[in-house]
């Protein structure tokens, strides 16, 4: 009975260091609110994002794409995404990652509250597989490959272009 008690609480640190060390390997930042140009100009955009060396780069790719546009841009990390009135954007772009097989619950959460203006959602996740998707949500996924940042800044201004200009 000892033995087998030994090992179920073996099992259980194993598992819980594995959990942590998890945790700690794949867990975003946070992001940094930004604003960039006045919140009065007619074209806004709202981009929500998990913090991490490539979503980071994608921001800042997104945003130096438009630089000379007279466009008002927020930045805002993801996990405050509850607050977000949808009706104030012009668009919003969002970036994250999967965790454990499917998106951050708020996401997923802010989606299906919205489902008459998914069109002015633009989502890039970072996924293992591109084959993962949210219904009815055309998603932008591939892996967090710094080298890529470049390619996904063109898909995500090509498809935000297309809803502002």
């Amino acid at each position: 009975m000892r033995v087998v008690r030994k090992i179920l609480i073996l099992i259980f640190i194993l598992f819980a260091g594995y959990w942590i060390w998890y945790e700690y390997k794949y867990s975003m930042d946070t992001v940094i609110p930004l604003k960039v140009n006045q919140s009065s100009l007619q074209t806004k955009v709202l981009i929500a994002s998990q913090g991490s060396r490539f979503k980071d780069s994608l921001v800042q790719g997104i945003l130096k794409h438009y630089k000379k546009d007279d466009i008002h841009f927020k930045v805002i990390d993801a996990y405050t995404f509850f607050t977000v009135n949808i009706d104030k954007w012009d668009a919003i772009v969002i970036i994250n990652s999967w965790e454990y097989g499917s998106p951050p619950l708020n996401i997923k959460k802010f989606i299906e509250e919205h489902p008459d203006q998914l069109d002015k959602l633009i989502i890039l996740s970072t996924v293992g597989s591109s084959n993962i998707a949210l219904e009815e949500v055309d998603v932008i996924s591939g892996e967090s490959i710094l080298e890529k940042t470049s390619e996904y800044t063109s898909i995500v201004t090509e498809r935000l272009d297309k809803l502002i200009k």
